[in-house]
């Protein structure tokens, strides 16, 4: 067994599953939109998405007086269910 062919073939393998498995694995304590949403004074709407958080307060940095909130589908329910206790 020539190990001079088979070792860099190995390495390179196992380089490119430790970037694989890097980038897939989800970031626990990112929390640059809750601190980017501080410097610009914007408050997280019940249910909104960190992209759209980033996306208001960089909007709201650059001069733009509106801009919708993106909320996740749970919060979307919540407040239908609680509308329609309010009938």
């Amino acid at each position: 067994m020539q190990i001079d062919k088979w070792f860099p073939a190995l390495a390179c393998v196992a380089l490119i599953i430790y970037v694989v498995l890097q980038r897939a694995s989800p970031k626990a304590n990112d929390d640059s939109a809750s601190r980017m949403a501080v410097f610009t004074g914007t408050r997280r709407v019940w249910g909104e998405t960190d992209d759209s958080l980033k996306r208001r307060s960089i909007a709201l940095s650059r001069g733009f007086t509106q801009v919708e909130p993106v909320v996740a589908w749970w919060a979307r329910l919540f407040a239908r269910i609680g509308r329609g206790f309010g009938k």
